[in-house]
């Protein structure tokens, strides 16, 4: 970095102004000292010259400072020599170091040592002329160099603090840059922010906007989800029925139907159940995505289920050259799964399998070790491209190539297997090989994952001895499950809390004194008491809460769709499409065997199927029917009837207002009635409107506040929207 000096010299330099008004005073006082005449005129030329050195160094000065410095410290040596020769003033040479130090400020300190010189040199010649004496001139050269190094000092001090001066305020100044750089950075970032906040403040309310619609959305699928069950199943009842009733029953018409007519209506039906199988794979995938779908766990054989789901599975593989063998191993042991939606996996994999396997062979086979089991169903179909594997899984997908393309499956099947068998914590997947065949894979774990404990080794030291057992132990499959008891009359909540939550054991008893009777013989850590009413469920919890006052009790009033019906004053529920042999059961349930029965229903189509269905093997049967509620309950007051076939989607009443008029009639109240629906009652979600809570302990406030914290929180989200 460049010294400043150079930069800063007029700010450290004798100001020139004041160096002419200097010599201008001198000039006057000269002028005018003089006692007599003669002096005047003598004192008098040489004031002017020295006003004249002072205005010229003064005009120079503004041309040229050095210039200027220079011709005013010449004027003044020359001043001082006036004063000390012409005017004769003895020692006045002395003066000489005045304008050498004024000269050595105006100028730099290298122009300052030459000015000396050159006043030590004038000095010198005075004294050689013996106008002065040699004493004078020597103090005279010694004042002017005292005074020159004195400056130099002083100037290199100066000099040190004008740099690190200039050093810091150039410092000072980058800083002072970088501060109003980052105060416009901030300035320009604060504006970004503030557009940032805007823009945001846009995407919440679009987000909201978006997440109302997905709202709305999901409601609509739910809604669609809820019809289409009866918008499908009530043709499919029509469709699957008639099927059923020409195939099982064609004397019902009056002569023999001919073979290839019988031929075409096996496949009226067989397409009539693949589409109720898709049916049934849409509400399973509904189900699924609404987290209401749960697993009911129990120790399974899984030998028997590959069995059963073979057996299912055979008749599509008799009318080709396709083989199918099993490879189970024989100590296989029980696995803690759904043993109904294992079986749903694997029909599903055999049936995919018997479709695209034209000849060879289809196989299960089956290992496992101390934790899995790996269940493979290979065939020797024509296989599955790369492409085609990477999507295999996903819903509605069914594939790009040859047969898979043209097939009419929904593309379900494998996607609702592949969650259910993530739902056992399993996983599964597939090879393939075009032109060879495929094979699908899927792991479930033999036992429930159980928790993490400590080792057995923080039990051993180096003294312990190993002894052999002489008897086998007898230990649990698994850790202690903590135990609850439910009081209730249906075995609805049961089977509800056991779907839900396999990690707990749920036993039920229908009274509080069975309570009591199987509380005393073993414990509980919690009793759970379903009411059907607000009123008997605060009696029924303070009875309970007097069979271990230290027991927490849960009340609640849960009424599902199958237990409204028998609450209703129905039988039981049949759900569309219905069988033949449903409807056989239904009457051969009725003791003594009905003679008339009332089938109520707004489409004359079903209401013809059901006559034929219920008259195929009984044709002494007497089948009246209804089509709105009103004529329905018009039916049964004029000719009672042995049984009613009541469906619940009516024109001007629906079926639980039948029911309800029907009961306060004692004429018909006591008529055996089952209910037909469409939509399946076991899919309808439990749901409580009461929720009560009593502790056999003192609650601590902490706990309470704790409550008050999460409660909420639970139930907003188990409410839909």
């Amino acid at each position: 970095m460049n010294t400043p000096t150079a930069d800063f010299i007029p700010e450290v330099r004798v100001s020139l102004g004041l160096v002419v008004g200097g010599l201008a005073a001198i000039g006057a006082l000269i002028g005018l000292v003089g006692g007599t005449p003669a002096q005047f005129g003598t004192n008098m030329p040489i004031a002017l010259a020295i006003f004249l050195a002072a205005a010229l160094g003064w005009a120079m000065g503004r041309w040229r400072y050095d210039v200027g410095a220079w011709f005013l410290a010449l004027s003044l040596v020359g001043v001082v020599l006036i004063v000390r020769l012409i005017l004769d003033t003895p020692g006045g040479l002395v003066l000489l170091a005045l304008p050498a130090a004024i000269g050595s400020v105006m100028l730099r300190p290298r122009a300052g040592a030459v000015l000396s010189a050159v006043v030590s040199v004038v000095a010198l010649l005075v004294m050689q002329q013996g106008t002065v004496s040699p004493v004078e001139a020597v103090m005279s050269v010694t004042g002017v160099w005292t005074i020159y190094f004195v400056y130099f000092a002083a100037f290199r001090s100066v000099d040190g603090l004008v740099s690190w001066s200039w050093t810091h305020y150039q410092h000072a100044q980058h800083a002072l840059d970088d501060v109003r750089a980052n105060r416009a950075h901030l300035h320009q970032t604060l504006d970004d922010l503030a557009h940032a906040n805007r823009q945001l403040a846009l995407t919440n309310r679009r987000l909201a906007a978006a997440q109302l619609a997905a709202e709305e959305a999901r409601k609509s699928k739910a809604a669609f989800v809820a019809n289409v069950s009866h918008e499908f199943r009530t043709p499919l009842n029509m469709i699957i029925g008639l099927s059923d009733l020409l195939i099982e029953t064609p004397h019902v018409y009056g002569s023999q139907l001919p073979a290839a007519l019988l031929e075409d209506l096996e496949i009226v039906r067989r397409n009539s159940q693949h589409l109720l199988s898709m049916v049934n794979d849409v509400l399973d995938l509904s189900q699924i995505e609404a987290d209401r779908l749960a697993l009911h766990r129990t120790r399974v054989d899984l030998a028997d289920v590959v069995e059963k789901s073979v057996a299912v599975v055979q008749p599509l593989l008799s009318k080709k050259e396709v083989s199918m063998h099993v490879d189970l191993p024989p100590d296989l042991p029980p696995i803690y799964c759904d043993g109904t939606r294992v079986r749903q996996v694997l029909v599903n994999l055999l049936s995919n399998a018997a479709r695209h396997t034209e000849g060879g062979s289809i196989g299960v086979e089956m290992q496992h070790d101390d934790f899995d089991v790996t269940v493979c169903v290979r065939d020797t179909g024509p296989g599955i491209p790369a492409e085609d594997v990477a999507h295999i899984f996903e819903p509605f997908y069914r594939g790009t190539f040859g047969a898979r393309r043209n097939e009419s499956g929904s593309g379900l099947g494998l996607s609702i297997s592949r969650q259910f068998i993530q739902m056992h914590q399993g996983e599964m997947w597939l090879e393939s090989e075009v032109g060879v065949g495929s094979a699908f894979y899927f792991r479930l774990p033999l036992m429930q994952p159980l928790p993490n404990l400590a080792g057995a080794e923080r039990w051993l030291v180096e003294e312990w001895n190993w002894r052999e057992r002489t008897e086998p132990a007898n230990l649990p499959q698994g850790a202690a499950k903590p135990r609850i008891l439910i009081v209730d009359e249906t075995e609805d909540l049961q089977q509800a809390f056991g779907r839900f939550h396999d990690q707990v054991v749920y036993d039920r008893v229908s009274t509080l004194a069975e309570a009591t009777a199987d509380l005393a013989r073993l414990p509980a850590q919690m009793l759970i008491v379903n009411a059907a009413s607000v009123r008997l469920l605060h009696e029924q919890m303070a009875q309970a809460q007097q069979i271990d006052p230290l027991l927490p009790v849960v009340g609640c009033c849960l009424s599902p769709q199958l237990n409204q019906a028998l609450a209703a004053g129905a039988m039981g529920q049949l759900l569309k499409p219905i069988t033949h042999a449903e409807l056989n059961d239904v009457l051969q349930r009725l003791d003594p065997a009905p003679r008339t029965v009332l089938v109520v229903d707004d489409d004359a189509d079903a209401r013809r199927l059901f006559t034929r269905m219920l008259t195929a093997e009984r044709p002494n049967l007497r089948v009246i029917t209804a089509g709105t509620g009103s004529e329905a309950l018009q039916q049964m007051r004029a000719a009672v009837p042995d049984l009613v076939l009541l469906d619940i989607m009516l024109p001007d009443m629906d079926g639980w207002q039948v029911l309800k008029t029907k009961m306060t009639d004692p004429l018909i109240a006591t008529i055996p009635t089952y209910l037909l629906s469409a939509q399946d009652p076991n899919q309808e979600p439990l749901s409580t409107k009461v929720i009560s809570l009593r502790m056999g302990e003192p609650l601590p406030f902490r706990a309470l506040l704790r409550c008050v914290e999460v409660v909420p929180a639970l139930l907003r989200e188990g409410t839909p929207p």
